[in-house]
């Protein structure tokens, strides 16, 4: 009998893992079953995949009832998988235990970091203590502390831990590849979306978050190093545009932060500042560099050969930083400062090694994923 797996996800990026087991794990044999909301169901659209279950995480009346119904439709499953990140994922684990008890319970930490600011690590702590397993998709965090806040370990056995060593490598060889040949076809389109002359400016790209820390100290943090930098330097040559993360849409905190920033600040050396309508991949294809507060899509930019500069209130020791592979920002003069040093070369054989060694990769991550039923 084939063995049956089930894939919850609630954000975009662990779906974005989760499309790519459910592809191979089918090609192994096993049968798969997709639960998605919010991002997710995009992620797994975007990857041709039929017969995802919707639901709603964020808009629930009840999420014991909504968790109690999707652990029901796994009880006869092998495997279930959840996510870490959605405070439903810990109604989710908890159900699964008591309505799908002979199920395997997996808890997937996708985030390459030990500590994820804005309340991610809070929520995975307590998702990762309900769980059975933990599945690492950056081997080093298997045998490293994890935390919950900055100086708060999360009390995990090791032997609960397993790291996969997976990281969506070829997502980035796409972007780099079509950075080559399409570069200018959807920079001239983003120019013309907003009638914009094309001067050769500099088309920077800041990728938004979706927790309070984003929304009330870093993206602020970063319009006021703009107003102030703007002061000291002519940056009329710049653009820059927000890539909003899908989460963060609807109520569009840093779009309203963004827009009032654009009416104050009209001077004839400020930059443009416009909110992207284009995908994430095509951002990237058209940016010049990416800025970027806490996003595990970090790794991403480097491998695709994308200058990048961590922008926010203080200074996070992200892969990208400890790694030295990206300049920081937590003043209007380190942020000119950055801004004069773009360069490209993120994507020299160097640069690759420390990103995979930090990252945690193994080449037969497939191989591992396999073995997380047979672990004791």
């Amino acid at each position: 009998m084939a063995v049956t797996i089930c894939l919850i996800a609630c954000h975009g990026g662990p779906a974005d893992h989760f499309a790519v087991f459910a592809k191979e794990l089918e090609k192994k044999g096993c049968q798969v079953q997709i639960f998605a909301s919010g991002p997710a169901i995009k992620k797994f659209q975007d990857y041709k995949i039929n017969g995802v279950i919707s639901f709603d995480s964020d808009h629930l009346l009840s999420e014991e009832d909504a968790a109690e119904q999707i652990a029901k439709k796994c009880a006869a499953a092998s495997v279930a998988i959840t996510d870490v990140g959605h405070v439903f994922d810990i109604a989710l684990q908890k159900a699964l235990s008591r309505h799908a008890p002979n199920v395997l319970r997996l808890a997937y930490y996708d985030n390459p970091e030990s500590y994820v600011p804005g309340g991610y690590s809070a929520v995975a702590a307590k998702v990762m203590l309900a769980a059975d397993r933990v599945l690492f998709a950056n081997a080093n965090l298997a045998g490293a502390p994890i935390f919950e806040a900055p100086d708060k370990p999360v009390d995990i056995d090791f032997k609960k831990r397993f790291g996969v060593g997976y990281y969506p490598l070829n997502q980035a060889e796409k972007i780099a590849k079509r950075r080559q040949s399409e570069h200018q076809i959807i920079r001239s389109r983003i120019f013309a979306q907003y009638r914009l002359e094309d001067r050769g400016q500099k088309l920077l790209v800041y990728t938004g978050g979706n927790n309070e820390e984003y929304f009330t100290k870093a993206f602020p943090a970063f319009l006021r190093f703009l107003s102030a930098a703007s002061q000291k330097s002519d940056l009329s040559n710049y653009v820059f545009l927000l890539q909003q993360h899908p989460g963060a849409k609807k109520d569009n905190i840093d779009g309203r932060l963004f827009e009032d920033w654009v009416r104050l600040s009209q001077g004839a050396a400020a930059p443009r500042l416009l909110v992207s309508h284009e995908s994430s991949d095509d951002v990237q294809i058209a940016a010049d560099a990416m800025l970027y507060y806490q996003t595990s899509m970090g790794p991403q930019f480097v491998l695709a050969g994308i200058p990048a500069i961590q922008v926010g209130h203080n200074r996070y020791e992200d892969i990208l930083v400890r790694n030295h592979l990206c300049a920081t920002a937590t003043n209007e003069n380190e942020l000119l400062a950055a801004l004069k040093g773009l360069r490209e070369g993120s994507g020299e054989e160097s640069s690759y090694e420390a990103i995979a060694q930090a990252l945690g990769l193994y080449v037969n991550w497939l191989d591992r994923l396999e073995q997380f039923d047979s672990r004791s």
